[in-house]
């Protein structure tokens, strides 16, 4: 039931979202492909290397240092994508990596894992995904409502700008509700006991690591590369702001599942809020401009 309502609420968000975009948006970041490539890299090449690093340093079992890794495998999806829009970033290219890294998950995240198995656990996994499920998962609630949004846009322009001012606060407050059904009615439907505070406070500083320095890392990267500043805000985000949903959906096919995935039960506790403070210091955005007029409105 959670799952149906984050999906259903995540479709809306995603519809509004494609109101403020234009093609020419999508056009600029393929004639100008240096910032997906840079993003793309930064995903697939230093978030990886950093949870082995943080796996192997944390004093905590096999399975969850599995764990901690299998954060760093699963690209995030409109959760990005909505503060990146919130914060004035790139939306267009932070869409753009959300499908890209969709469609590479279902290969990439076996081979690390199986890595990972090898590394800590001294076992062969057994892990598998489907390419069709992910890519239709990710048409249905990124790429249809966002190009809806989009025809919206061009069709009907008075209509998109007419809801540009409502969806100012109506995206943060669903963004609000999507966490809250994830947290408040997800973690009831795994099957497993709940984690104790020893667990969440033993998991919660190499989780917070992850986040940060991922975070850190793909705008740094962004920086070195020239890119704008929008765009460094959206590598960075999209670098370190993972997709905890997925984690779980991933950590049930293995085994010790409830191990694993208390990783990302305790990443999507925390790490909505420091990505909301980064792009707070970062974006020169205060609290008040996120729903405030831009200039000439």
């Amino acid at each position: 039931m959670a799952d149906i309502l984050v999906n259903i609420t995540l479709v809306l968000i995603m519809a509004g979202i494609g109101m403020s975009l234009t093609f020419n948006d999508f056009k600029n970041v393929f004639v100008y492909p240096k910032s997906i490539l840079t993003g793309i890299g930064s995903q697939l090449l230093i978030l990886p290397a950093l949870s082995f690093c943080l796996a192997y340093l944390a004093p905590v079992s096999a399975a969850e240092k599995l764990g901690i890794v299998l954060i760093a495998l699963c690209p995030v999806g409109t959760t990005s994508n909505i503060l990146i829009h919130i914060f004035k970033g790139n939306t267009a290219l932070s869409i753009s990596m959300t499908i890209f890294n969709s469609m590479l998950s279902p290969f990439s995240i076996p081979f690390f894992i199986a890595v990972a198995v090898s590394f800590f656990v001294n076992e062969e996994s057994n892990v598998s995904m489907s390419f069709s499920e992910s890519f239709v998962h990710i048409l249905l609630t990124v790429i249809l409502p966002a190009f809806c949004g989009l025809m919206v846009r061009r069709y009907f322009t008075k209509v998109a700008d007419y809801l540009s001012r409502p969806l100012k606060w109506l995206l943060p407050l669903m963004l609000l509700i999507v966490f809250s059904i994830k947290i408040f009615l997800g973690n009831n439907e795994t099957g497993c006991s709940p984690m104790t505070m020893d667990e969440i406070l033993k998991l919660a500083p190499f989780v917070l690591l992850l986040n940060i320095l991922g975070m850190y890392g793909g705008f740094f990267i962004a920086k070195l590369s020239r890119l704008d500043k929008p765009s460094q805000l959206t590598v960075a985000i999209e670098t370190g702001l993972q997709n905890t949903a997925l984690a779980l959906s991933v950590a049930a096919t293995l085994q010790g599942a409830c191990e694993i995935e208390k990783p990302a039960l305790v990443y999507a506790m925390l790490t909505f809020f420091t990505a909301v403070v980064f792009l707070l210091i970062h974006s020169g955005m205060k609290v008040r401009d996120v729903f405030g007029k831009k200039e000439g409105e």
